[in-house]
C-alpha cells in the first residue's frame, strides 16, 4: 500500500510533465533581437506642426519613437532627419533612440520665410525605408534695417503735400520683407504733419505716409523709425523756396 508521501510525490511529478507540456504547445515567446530587429515601426511622437523664425531653431524639439513588433521600444536605434525647404536640402542630422525608443534633435530652419518639411527615416533598415515626415512654417525675422524707397530729398511748396510722399521699406537680418512691422512716423523741422503717426508694414515690408508740409520756407524734415533701438532711421527732407 503506497504511503502518503509516495502518494504527494506522483502528483508532483505528474503536474511537472503537464507544465512542460504546456511550455511546449507554442505559447513561449523568444527573446527580441537588438533593437527588434527589422521589424519595427517608426512614428512621430512630438513637434510636428510648428511655427518659427528665419535662421532659429524650432520652438520646440522633434520627437520620433521606434517600436518593436511587441510594442515595445526599439533602443539604439539610428535615426536620420533631413531638413528641406522646396527642393532644397537645408541641414542634416542622426540621432540614436534612448531606452524609450525615442529619438529627439533640435531643428534649425534656414534663411527663407515659408514653409518646412523635415524627413526622419531609420537609415539601418534592409528593404523598403521607414520614412515621417514633419511640417514647419518660417516667418520673417525682426526689423534689422530700414531704407527709404522714395527720394529722401526733393523740393516743396508752403503748406502743400509733399509731391513725392515719403515711404520706406523694412527687412530682416537675411533680407526677407518684415510684413506688420511699426514705423513711427515724427516731423521734426517745418510744422508740417502726417497723416498717420504710426504705421504698419505691408507684406512686402513697406509703408507710407501722405506729409504735409507747414506753412514756412527752409527746410522741412520727416523721420521714419521702427521700435528696435539698433535700427537707424531714415530722415526724408523738403526744401521750400517760396
Amino acid at each position: 500500500m503506497a504511503t502518503a508521501s509516495h502518494r504527494f510525490s506522483n502528483l508532483l511529478a505528474l503536474a511537472l510533465i503537464a507544465g512542460a507540456a504546456g511550455c511546449s504547445s507554442g505559447e513561449l515567446l523568444l527573446p527580441e533581437p537588438p533593437g527588434g530587429g527589422e521589424n519595427v515601426a517608426l512614428s512621430k511622437f512630438d513637434g510636428d506642426n510648428q511655427l518659427g523664425t528665419v535662421g532659429e531653431l524650432l520652438p520646440e524639439p522633434l520627437i520620433v519613437s521606434v517600436r518593436t513588433a511587441r510594442d515595445l521600444p526599439a533602443k539604439e536605434r539610428e535615426v536620420e532627419f533631413v531638413t528641406m525647404a522646396g527642393d532644397v536640402e537645408i541641414a542634416r542630422d542622426t540621432a540614436i533612440t534612448d531606452s524609450q525608443g525615442n529619438a529627439t534633435i533640435r531643428c534649425m530652419l534656414g534663411t527663407v520665410p515659408g514653409p518646412y518639411v523635415i524627413r526622419a527615416s531609420l537609415i539601418d533598415l534592409v528593404g523598403e525605408p521607414q520614412v515621417q515626415e514633419f511640417l514647419a512654417k518660417a516667418r520673417p525675422g525682426a526689423p534689422d534695417t530700414l531704407s527709404a524707397t522714395s527720394p529722401v530729398a526733393q523740393p516743396g511748396r508752403r503748406a502743400t503735400p509733399a509731391a513725392t510722399p515719403p515711404s520706406v521699406r523694412v527687412v530682416d537680418r537675411f533680407g526677407n520683407a518684415v510684413p506688420d512691422a511699426l514705423v513711427a512716423w515724427q516731423v521734426t523741422a517745418g510744422q508740417g504733419e502726417v497723416s498717420e503717426a504710426l504705421t504698419r508694414t505691408a507684406h512686402d515690408g513697406s509703408a507710407t505716409v501722405e506729409w504735409t508740409l507747414g506753412n514756412r520756407i527752409g527746410y522741412h524734415k520727416l523721420t521714419a523709425a521702427v521700435e528696435q533701438p539698433t535700427v537707424a532711421p531714415v530722415t526724408f527732407t523738403v526744401t521750400v523756396l517760396f
